[in-house]
Order: structure tokens, then C-alpha cells, then sequence
């Protein structure tokens, strides 16, 4: 099916005269051939869709994006990238949306990471469409809350309003004048997830790495970043995540446990003159290939006997919290009861504040909203 849906890399017209040498990951990706008895470590997609958002021009980021990421250095010998090319635009958006997610419902039974290069950020709604999981945890990493109900709202201001009903959504980055109190609450009862704001994600970046580790897709706006960093944005806002911050996040999702597929959405070519705003979501897309490639862990199984083990009674609990280390990583784990494990607890990515939290006989709040969602 790929096949048919896809425009091969080998085929995008403004790469066949682009030099690059062995260091740069370009060189190979546009040789590399697709072999599903032979996956690659992470793959590449363009998603070249923007005619439901309120700029058209989108569409044209994922080949801009591509260039530029195809100059940056590349990794080990070892290390597979394999870039798939272009879903192919149907006659109507809402074509491109159904390709997109039959090519989803097949990349994601093969559990590997995908980067995918967007496009408007509504395309995140038919890829999720197209996992095959019960329950779906979402990053958002926006400066707002796309849930506009507005007759005149473009589908990209809404659309985590038709994202799967058994979705988890958290929102990262997010700036408290566009969102509103009402925002915040909306995300904690209808999406079941919270609203961790720029200025409490700068004032601790390394608490959102738990978040995405346990993270099946990010997707990431382009507009939530400083618009004197990141050209190419709609928004233009003065305020924003830097450069710096975004990559770490990228990284973080690169370096999660699980097949994360990473979305790069919002940038506008047009508005960008010099390329700086592609480069910069080039880098940041590079970070998340760079993260992969130094996974050094995976989540705590059976018995996890590779892990050291705590375990912490609570004043307020009959039974005490266990929590798990990589003794290499340093990463940390918690388990929390649930009705749908019967044999081992439920097992979920957490940071050493919360280890601290338990020991000082205080309840992570991580640990509560998972035993709420899972014992109810």
C-alpha cells in the first residue's frame, strides 16, 4: 500500500541536484530502499498538507524542512534511517486525510519511530486515527489550545476536537493570554490530560521528559516558538520556546522507550525568506533522530530485574509505592495499582522529584492521575 500512497524520496524533484558528501545524512537517505523484512531504526515521511488550515502554504514545508535537515551531520553506520518520501496530495484535503491514515494504520504495526514532516498541525488527527491502541497519549507542544469552535475557525484551530475519544492529551509549552482558565480545566476533563505552561516547563525542562517518554505521538506547532528563533510562523508572537528548549523536548521524545512518532507542523516556507525558520525545524527534527540513536534503555518488564528497586510506604496508602532505576540511564519508574494488570502493577515513567515527593511521605501527582484513570 505504501507504494501506492507515497512518492518516493527518489522522485521529489528539488533534491536530485542537491550536493552533499558522506557526512551529511542526506547522502544515503534518498538510496535507501524500503524493506519490511529489514526496518530501519526510525523513517521519514512528508506530508505535504495545508489546504484546511488558514495557510495554505504548509503544505509547502515538509520539502523545505527536508532539504535543510539533509545537510545536517549524519550518525553510525549502525544506525538505519530510511526516508520514505511524500504522501501523496489527493483532489481534496479530505483524500490526502484518508491516504494519511492508511499509511498510519501500516507504519504503525511495525513499532518503529517515525518523524514526520508536516503540513498543517490538523493532519496529527487521521495519524492517530490510524494507531491500532486503545488508549492514545498525545504531546501537544503549542503556545495554545487548537479546540476553537468558531464557525469561521480553519480545521488546524480545532482539531483536537476530533482526535479519538480514548486520546490523552497533555499541552505543552503553552501561554496562559491565549488559553484562559477555561482552556486549562477543558484539558483536564475532556481530554485527560493537564496544561504545563512555559514558564513551569522552563523552570524544570528535564519533568517533561517522563511525559514524553510515555508519549505515542508529539506533535509539535511551529508556532509555539519565539517567532526572532523560528521564521515561518503564522502567530507571530514575540514570546515562545527557543530554539535550545525545543530541541531538548525533540530530544527527550527521541530518547522515550517506545516508538514515538514525532510532527513537525506550522511551518510556512513563504513567510521564511532566508531559510532560517526551515533550518531551525530541520534541527529540531535532527534532535529527535539524534535521541533514537542513543536509546540506551526500555521499559521495566516481568519482574525487571535490571532495575534497582524502592519501595516507599506512605502514611496514606495500605501498600507502599515502588519505584524503579536504570542504574545506567538514571531513569525513573513508578508502579501504580490497576484493575486491568494481573500480574504485575502498572508501570509508569515518572523523575526523581517523585521518588523525593514519596519519601517525604507526599503522593506524586503522576501517581494519582494514573490510579484515578485506571480504577475507576
Amino acid at each position: 500500500m505504501l507504494k501506492e500512497l507515497i512518492t518516493p524520496v527518489t522522485e521529489l524533484t528539488y533534491l536530485k541536484d542537491l550536493t552533499l558528501d558522506p557526512s551529511q545524512i542526506g547522502y544515503n537517505l534518498r538510496i535507501n530502499c524500503w524493506d519490511s523484512n529489514n526496518l530501519p531504526n526510525v523513517a521519514i515521511l512528508g506530508i505535504p498538507e495545508g489546504r484546511t488550515s488558514l495557510c495554505p502554504s504548509f503544505g509547502e514545508g515538509p520539502d523545505l524542512i527536508r532539504k535543510q535537515l539533509y545537510t545536517l551531520t549524519g550518525f553510525n553506520d549502525d544506525f538505519s534511517v530510511i526516508d520514505l518520501g511524500n504522501v501523496k496530495n489527493g483532489k481534496d484535503a479530505s483524500d490526502t486525510f484518508a491516504a494519511v491514515k492508511m499509511v498510519a494504520e501500516e507504519l504503525s504495526v511495525l513499532k518503529i519511530p517515525l518523524l514526520i514532516l508536516g503540513g498543517s498541525q490538523d493532519i496529527t488527527e487521521p495519524l492517530i486515527s490510524g494507531f491500532e491502541k486503545e488508549e492514545i497519549s498525545i504531546a501537544i507542544i503549542d503556545d495554545r489550545i487548537d479546540n476553537n469552535v468558531n464557525h469561521n475557525s480553519a480545521n488546524d484551530e480545532m482539531f483536537i476536537n476530533n482526535l479519538p475519544f480514548r486520546s490523552r492529551i497533555n499541552i505543552i509549552g503553552g501561554q496562559s493570554y491565549f488559553i484562559g482558565e477555561n482552556g486549562f480545566e477543558d484539558v483536564s476533563e475532556n481530554f485527560n490530560g493537564n496544561v504545563v505552561t512555559l514558564g513551569e516547563m522552563r523552570s524544570d525542562i528535564k519533568e517533561m521528559e517522563p511525559m514524553l517518554r510515555e508519549t505515542d505521538m508529539v506533535s509539535f506547532d511551529f508556532g509555539a516558538m519565539k517567532l526572532s528563533e523560528a521564521p515561518g510562523q503564522i502567530h507571530l508572537s514575540p514570546n515562545g520556546l527557543t530554539g535550545e528548549e525545543a530541541c531538548q523536548l525533540s530530544w527527550y521524545a527521541g530518547m522515550a522507550t517506545s516508538p514515538v512518532w514525532f510532527g513537525l507542523f506550522g511551518y510556512n516556507p513563504s513567510s521564511d525568506p532566508f531559510a532560517s525558520g526551515g533550518m531551525m525545524a530541520a534541527q529540531i527534527g535532527w534532535y529527535f533522530l539524534n535521541g533514537i540513536s542513543k536509546r540506551m534503555d526500555q521499559a521495566p518488564l516481568d519482574e525487571a530485574t535490571d532495575f534497582i528497586h524502592y519501595h516507599i510506604q506512605l502514611n496514606e496508602l495500605e501498600e507502599p509505592i515502588s519505584f524503579l532505576k536504570h542504574p545506567i540511564t538514571q531513569r525513573w519508574w513508578m508502579e501504580v495499582p490497576s484493575e486491568d494488570c494481573d500480574n504485575f502493577p502498572l508501570r509508569i515513567p515518572c523523575s526523581k522529584k517523585d521518588y523525593k515527593k514519596a519519601c517525604k511521605n507526599q503522593i506524586p501527582s503522576r501517581w494519582w492521575n494514573y490510579f484515578n484513570d485506571h480504577n475507576v
